[in-house]
């Protein structure tokens, strides 16, 4: 439990609403572990649609004054972050992008060597607050490191972990744990089992839940997180669960980026980060 899970934090920065509580969220993760933080904004490539089909189908002097229009309020979205760690007395380091805004956060967050992304689920024009947009999704499904997507105020008190004893679980709960450590969060751990998978022998499906279990205690040695088995469909019974226990987080694994799985987020982290209005934090 030595290792810090959040050294070196990413913050993605869209001037959002879900964009201002992830620098809020990213304020208090920094004061608590002591982070280095690294706020970027992305000015997309295509900065208009006027109905051309290519760029040279627009007058220079327009594409001139959106260019600056798109600059300067990338640069006041960046001093507006800066503004809000100072305010804190932290230092935050401030980077310009052009591209598509996931390519570009996943570039920066590799190059970087960054512990975690942090995020607003949604962008300033899309809708269904609450789901993910189209850069979270590319950025959760594709980033090489843990990311966090923050769709409310930062209130986390109750975090819940789906563990499976794979290796992005086993992380995500050491990701947890810390997170309860240092933000005074009760952790609840789950593992569900799909009585289905073993035909006419439920108790098969309840032997090999508490030996997944089992491993929690050597994961986090000299923390007792509560524990959870439940039966039936796993992202299913997750999001019951938070519903049900008010959770303000939730901690999944992310498949791996296999040459087979990289395009995939996994089906239990693609639906819990879909479906539960609270904030998801995907683990690898």
């Amino acid at each position: 439990m030595s290792k810090s899970y959040f050294q070196r934090i990413l913050l993605a920065a869209d001037g959002s609403e879900t964009s201002l509580h992830a620098e809020e969220l990213t304020v208090i993760l920094a004061k608590k572990f002591h982070s280095k933080v690294t706020a970027v904004h992305v000015v997309p490539e295509q900065l208009l649609d006027l109905g051309a089909k290519t760029t040279a189908d627009i007058p220079k002097a327009v594409l001139g004054e959106v260019s600056e229009w798109f600059t300067k309020k990338a640069e006041a979205i960046l001093a507006n972050a800066e503004a809000v760690f100072q305010e804190e007395g932290l230092k935050v380091e401030t980077k310009l992008a052009h591209g598509d805004p996931a390519d570009e956060i996943i570039t920066v967050a590799a190059d970087g060597e960054f512990d975690l992304i942090v995020m607003g689920n949604r962008g300033e024009t899309e809708a269904e607050i609450y789901s993910l947009g189209s850069t979270a999704e590319k950025v959760s499904r594709h980033a090489g490191c843990p990311v966090l997507v923050v769709k409310e105020k930062a209130n986390i008190s109750k975090i819940l972990v789906g563990f499976d004893g794979s290796e992005n679980a086993k992380k995500g709960l050491l990701m947890a744990v810390q997170l309860g450590q240092k933000l005074d969060a009760m952790v609840t751990v789950v593992n569900v089992q799909e009585r289905g998978l073993f035909g006419p022998k439920p108790e098969v499906a309840q032997k090999v839940g508490k030996n997944t279990l089992s491993q929690v205690a050597d994961i986090v040695e000299g923390s007792e997180p509560k524990q959870r088995l439940e039966f039936g469909n796993p992202a299913e019974r997750i999001i019951d669960i938070a519903k049900t226990e008010k959770s303000n987080l939730i901690v999944v694994g992310g498949r791996g980026l296999s040459r087979a799985r990289r395009f995939l987020l996994g089906s239990v982290s693609d639906d819990v980060s879909h479906h539960l209005r609270c904030s998801v934090l995907i683990a690898r």
